[in-house]
């Protein structure tokens, strides 16, 4: 029994000095480091995650790749990760909501979006802004809460799709006031932002960067910002908050995460280079000048819990406005 629990106490001391060696060593082959994004180049995703990895590889002095792996509401570019040996080479992109949407929306996916990642950090959130048309007959938030409680299921409100971020601002805002609106999906948000300006739908809670040039032109009004904040491109634009709605708040948040058995050592060194990329300045204004911002840094484990605990937020809302898993 002696030898035995030696031999135990031998190699929990063999772990603990493993660990700190491994986050010493890491980045250390010829092998470049994968991070990969489930959408196509070019939007708002991809671009947090270029500025990032420019950022990440001159902390590491390592090669990162940034992979662009779009189609399947993401799930293309999460197979590919949950596949990837746990070694800390292969990264995803991953948006907390739209990973948690999977798992309310399918009964069968190539992996489980609740224990095949380990969480890296959160980078970025990026609130939304609730726009109408000009013509709508409600100038602030308040006026539009009231007129969809006087017509119910009359106002429709669009989205990118089934689960997307946009879909659940508006059934978040449904639920917190009491109203009830119909979701019309599209296939992206610019083709609802073109039935917007057309006044073929009333309302969108959408990204900042897509209404914002038709905002500045006058074809659509926005009546209030779903973060904490006020936007520097929105000035006079208020929160959902101040403009008399606290129980209404909304961002949606990306993040770093790795395959699930990727050693902590490992995922505390990304989250270490991750941390130092985010606190640049250059990397705070160009987030900034597209109305996102870097979030309240956590660790690994944090995040981890983040992501498990999105999955039953989002489960309960979709759930409550009666989507069902197909």
């Amino acid at each position: 029994m002696k030898k035995l629990l030696q031999s135990i106490v031998g190699v929990i001391g063999g772990i603990a000095i493993v660990q700190p060696v491994l986050a010493q060593q890491f980045p250390e082959s010829n092998k470049p480091i994968r991070l990969v994004v489930p959408y196509t180049a070019g939007g708002s995703s991809d671009f947090v995650a270029r500025v990032v990895a420019k950022k990440m590889a001159e902390d590491m002095k390592h090669n990162i790749i940034v992979d662009n792996r779009p189609g399947g509401s993401t799930v293309i570019g999460g197979d590919y990760v949950a596949r990837s040996a746990p070694d800390g080479y292969t990264i995803f992109l991953i948006g907390e909501m739209t990973n948690a949407s999977l798992v309310a929306l399918n009964k069968s996916l190539p992996y489980d979006p609740v224990t095949a990642f380990a969480g890296v950090t959160n980078l970025v959130e990026s609130p939304l802004v609730i726009a109408v048309h000009p013509d709508f007959p409600a100038k602030t938030l308040a006026e539009f809460t009231d007129y969809a409680k006087a017509n119910p299921g009359k106002v429709t409100y669009g989205s990118a799709g089934l689960g997307n971020t946009l879909h659940l601002a508006g059934a978040q805002y449904s639920a917190a006031t009491g109203i009830d609106m119909t979701h019309v999906p599209y296939k992206g948000a610019s083709q609802a932002i073109i039935d917007l300006m057309g006044g073929r739908i009333d309302v969108m809670f959408d990204l900042p960067q897509t209404p914002l040039p038709q905002i500045e032109a006058g074809k659509l009004r926005a009546l209030a910002v779903t973060g904490k904040q006020r936007l520097d491109s929105l000035p006079d634009v208020p929160t959902a908050a101040e403009a008399g709605f606290p129980e209404y708040s909304f961002t949606t948040r990306i993040g770093l995460a790795v395959p699930a058995d990727t050693p902590i050592a490992v995922r505390e060194r990304l989250h270490e280079s991750a941390t130092k990329a985010l606190s640049d300045p250059e990397v705070k204004q160009a987030l900034a000048d597209r109305a996102m911002f870097t979030a309240p840094n956590q660790s690994p484990d944090e995040y981890s819990s983040d992501l498990r605990s999105a999955v039953e937020q989002v489960t309960k809302l979709l759930r409550d406005a009666g989507v069902e898993p197909q």
